[in-house]
């Protein structure tokens, strides 16, 4: 599976891009591999499954969902998919896991947080494997984060207040954690979002200094900013990743621990009242902390600074939280001439001031694969502009290291039918990345076509940069 959103770089926070969940590898009938998760199969683990989340909320199979991975071919490619299914209760969901780890038998449950469904606080932590030596400094620091950002001393909490249950794997190609706190709970998504907004933005507050004088905003790297969605699938207390049909016993999510002894606290989407701190308003925390306000107004003036004048620069939340991260934004002066471009040509050259490190975020990658998707759409009579879209395309992808031309063109291929935006993101996400540069194009997009083409404004480089 690719990576979510995080931090940028070395670390990860699920910035890392690994393989997509949908083209995993190519099907091969003589490796002798027996896949036990093929096919769609409407039992199993003791429950009945549906294909897909309107079937199962039809079906109304229980309160406490959940969802699960299987394999199946796609032409000659294998393609994972989710199934989805349903127990009465978290208790029945606690009983079917611990049997199986009593029969010594892996599983790859995977919670569902629903839209209007309460929920406690949680994160998804990634980064390169050598993070596993620091883990217990990186769970603690991250509980110091929350101590400051809720105000835990100025709220009268007690100190071994936000007491997390940490779950962790031992997979050896990377460092992955995750972490509950039964103690801060949420209504339900919206309520879940109205905090998140502001946790996730000022993340580089904390810093750790480093032997050569530097400073590392470390859970800004290791924080992943992605599993926050409306419908939400979050990988359940000792679940496994499953590749190449196979469940992988070293990404197995093992608790650590459990809060007041209570296993069903391991769950993200069970919510005990009685273990509930009371949380102040979001406008009361940003009223009574300087620093905090700082950071949330930092990252609302960045992501407005990059629209254009005229144009509304409000972003969804996803977005917000991962691609106008300012770990994105590079420094240096200078000018990016758009105006007098095809909008080809404008994509051509937005893709390449990007912050390099974006071809390596799921999320960048999967936003821009949109943008691909509908200036292909434009040029479907026009094989010289597809031509160099691709090229376009698959140049900026090649920033990540396991770049796989195939992926690339079933994301885009997939994107047929659903929403995506258009280039107006792209050039916009160039702005962000280089706020000092003043970047000129028009309101008015001039479209190619390999007959005629409109006269540059200037026979030499579109882009001056001047640092």
């Amino acid at each position: 599976k690719r990576g979510g959103g995080g931090g940028v770089g070395g670390g990860g926070g699920g910035q890392a891009r690994s393989k997509s969940a949908s083209t995993s590898s190519v099907l091969s009938t003589s490796s002798g591999v027996h896949r036990q998760h093929w096919g769609f199969k409407h039992r199993e683990y003791g429950l009945q499954w549906y294909q897909s989340r309107d079937a199962l909320v039809q079906a109304d199979p229980g309160p406490v969902l959940v969802g699960t991975s299987y394999e199946y071919a796609k032409g000659e490619r294998v393609t994972q998919a989710r199934k989805y299914s349903a127990f009465q209760s978290h208790e029945d969901y606690w009983e079917l896991v611990n049997d199986r780890l009593n029969d010594g038998l892996l599983h790859n449950l995977h919670e569902v947080l629903q839209e209007r469904e309460a929920r406690c606080l949680y994160f998804d932590l990634d980064g390169p494997p050598s993070y596993r030596a620091i883990h217990n400094e990186i769970i603690s620091l991250l509980r110091q984060y929350l101590w400051w950002f809720f105000g835990g001393e100025r709220r009268g909490w007690r100190p071994e207040a936000l007491e997390p249950v940490v779950l962790t794997s031992e997979d050896p190609n990377k460092y992955s954690a995750h972490v509950v706190f039964p103690e801060v709970q949420f209504r339900d998504h919206a309520h879940q979002e109205e905090y998140m907004k502001v946790l996730l933005s000022a993340l580089p507050a904390l810093t750790v200094d480093m032997p050569d004088g530097s400073s590392l905003p470390l859970l800004e790297k290791l924080v992943d900013c992605m599993p926050y969605s409306r419908f939400q699938l979050f990988r359940g207390p000792y679940a496994c990743k499953l590749k190449q049909g196979q469940l992988r016993a070293d990404t197995c999510l093992e608790p650590e621990g459990y809060f007041r002894s209570d296993p069903l606290a391991a769950f993200a989407s069970h919510v005990d009242p009685g273990y509930a701190l009371a949380l102040p308003s979001v406008e009361q925390l940003l009223a009574e902390n300087e620093e905090l306000r700082h950071f949330r107004n930092s990252r609302s003036s960045s992501i407005s600074l990059s629209a254009r004048r005229g144009e509304n620069g409000m972003v969804s939340s996803q977005d917000e939280a991962n691609l106008f991260q300012p770990l994105f934004q590079m420094p240096g002066e200078g000018e990016l001439d758009l105006v007098g471009m095809t909008d080809v040509e404008q994509f051509e050259t937005a893709l390449k001031w990007l912050h390099p490190h974006r071809a390596t975020q799921f999320w960048s990658w999967f936003r821009l694969s949109g943008v691909t998707y509908s200036m292909l759409a434009r040029y479907t009579d026009d094989p010289g502009a597809r031509r160099r879209i691709w090229d376009a395309h698959f140049a900026w992808s090649r920033g990540y290291e396991s770049f796989d031309k195939e992926e690339n063109v079933y994301a885009i291929e997939k994107c047929q039918g659903r929403p995506v935006s258009g280039l107006s993101l792209l050039t916009r996400l160039a702005r962000f990345d280089n706020p000092g540069m003043t970047v000129r194009e028009t309101v008015m997009r001039i479209a190619f076509s390999g007959l005629e083409r409109p006269q540059r404004k200037s026979a030499a480089e579109v882009v001056r940069a001047a640092a």
